[in-house]
């Protein structure tokens, strides 16, 4: 893979920069990042198999707490997982999203596993990863109510492991590099279902293998899922150190105290944890009981970039779309992760998601229940869905009633046949643009408005350009204009 970024690999991914350590738009999954599957030390402390995580979780259909148990259990070879093993198993999680959980089969070098993590690639790390993808191999989760079942939008009592099948070859310790003898494992139902439903959130791969603490590391995936609900946390400190960064449970709480603290130190000067002093952050409640105060520094407010999104005028009639947060808040409370909403929002055209997430609603409102993964792949594949008899999305009436208005003014205005012969005509081809401008996706729709300013008559294109820093409705104007002609001229036998 070295020198060569352009190269397929055997599993047949393009090579990319994930072969020196860097992710691009890199995932975790939230259960994972809730609960420390794997130990914060790397190293076999007590000889234990099996480990027992106790809480409660709020239900909201008895509106009252109820416990919760997570049960680990490892192998009698290999054990429990250790702080490397975690590290691997998000590698992993990496390997597969780079093919879009396409498959629960994914296929792999130990070489790729190693320069995604910046081991070195060296014998002792390629034995290390066929060990850790055996630990994980042989572990057995056990779940009351404390695994979350992201299609199902419930916590269930689910008894899985990690993955289902594991084929390593060793002849990758001497072939080295990409073209080595692909090895591969099989997701377990359970965990790529979550993937696929988009029980996932980003994750910074950067900055989580530059992560010097497994501590540190655990903090950042935990803190990073809380913290989309809220910048400020108060925690309980024994919750927090023993169940959900794995501290020993043997610890006192100075101890507990004391590696929180390097953790959190790494991470304010990292990432963005707001720094407080020992006494801001451990605060004492009661006898023997402390609280945890974390803090993110604020985020800079971005607003999005608006000029490929869909249209959203259509004859002086607007077409309501919502804003991009709007979007993500709204498919997140229908059950799709907060990363997966991000990416589809960014990737999708708006009026998609909007229509999408309407046509949802309107299945589950008729009790034709369906999932968050329906949601994602109709979002995704927009021209596989067929609207149902009596479903009409808000862009769809918003373009009905347009042209129900301009047909009034228009038989008030005139009684000339040719007239209204001439108007339909347009109102035929305003229509088969908007179809066809909705099916593009985000990058279809930048490279045909560059195709059609390029084509566009020199006064057209200056109008536009002259108007383009100021948008309103004189830009939306001559931006029609010049993409609609462009439409009627590259596909004339469609609309004629």
């Amino acid at each position: 893979m070295k020198n060569n970024s352009k190269k397929e690999s055997r599993s047949g991914r393009q090579s990319t920069k994930h072969d020196q350590g860097h992710v691009e738009h890199a995932v975790d999954e939230l259960n994972l990042a809730e609960f420390p599957i794997a130990g914060v030390s790397d190293r076999f402390l007590d000889g234990k198999k099996t480990i027992v995580f106790e809480d409660t979780v709020f239900c909201r259909e008895q509106r009252r707490e109820l416990p919760r148990r997570l049960v680990i259990s490892g192998s009698d070879r290999y054990g429990l997982p250790t702080a490397k093993d975690d590290d691997i198993l998000l590698a992993c999680i990496q390997l597969s999203k780079l093919d879009d959980f396409a498959s629960p089969q994914v296929r792999f070098s130990r070489y790729e596993l190693i320069k995604l993590l910046g081991w070195a690639d060296d014998t002792r790390n390629y034995q290390r990863v066929a060990t850790s993808l055996r630990r994980w191999k042989g572990l057995s989760i056990f779940s009351d109510r404390a695994f979350y079942d992201h299609q199902q939008k419930s916590w269930v009592n689910r008894d899985f492991g990690v993955f289902d099948n594991l084929t390593i070859y060793r002849r990758e310790a001497q072939e080295r590099g990409a073209f080595a003898t692909c090895s591969s494992f099989v997701w377990n139902e359970v965990m790529y279902r979550s993937f696929q439903a988009g029980y996932l959130k980003k994750l910074d791969w950067g900055l989580y293998t530059s992560l010097e603490s497994a501590v540190a590391k655990r903090l950042y995936r935990f803190l990073d899922k809380r913290f989309y609900y809220s910048d400020r946390l108060e925690l309980d400190l024994h919750e927090l150190a023993i169940h959900k960064v794995r501290l020993s449970a043997d610890y006192n709480v100075a101890q507990m105290k004391r590696a929180l603290a390097k953790g959190f130190a790494e991470l304010e000067s990292a990432w963005e944890l707001r720094t407080l002093s020992s006494e801001q952050r451990f605060k004492k409640v009661g006898k023997g009981t402390w609280k945890v105060i974390v803090e993110r520094k604020p985020k800079r407010n971005l607003k999005p970039q608006t000029i490929a999104q869909p249209l959203v005028h259509a004859n002086s009639v607007t077409i309501p779309t919502l804003e991009p947060d709007q979007l993500i808040t709204r498919l997140t409370k229908r059950g799709v992760g907060p990363g997966a909403a991000d990416d589809l929002v960014n990737a999708y055209p708006l009026q998609t998601v909007q229509t999408m997430i309407e046509l949802f609603d309107w299945y589950n409102g008729k009790g034709q229940a369906r999932g968050a993964g329906f949601l994602v792949s109709a979002i995704k594949n927009p021209v596989s869905i067929v609207h149902p008899k009596g479903f009409t999305s808000s862009t769809a009436q918003a373009q009905h009633d347009a042209e129900r208005k301009r047909r009034k003014d228009h038989e008030k205005s005139t009684h000339s046949r040719r007239e209204q012969a001439a108007a339909e005509r347009d109102q035929a081809r305003s229509a088969a643009f908007n179809t066809f401008w909705l099916s593009l996706n985000l990058a279809q729709q930048q490279a045909f408005e560059t195709e059609a300013l390029d084509a566009a008559e020199p006064m057209k294109r200056r109008l536009y350009l002259d108007s383009s820093g100021r948008a309103g409705p004189a830009f939306e104007l001559y931006r029609r204009i010049i993409l609609q002609g462009h439409f009627q001229n590259t596909h004339a036998a469609k609309v004629a």
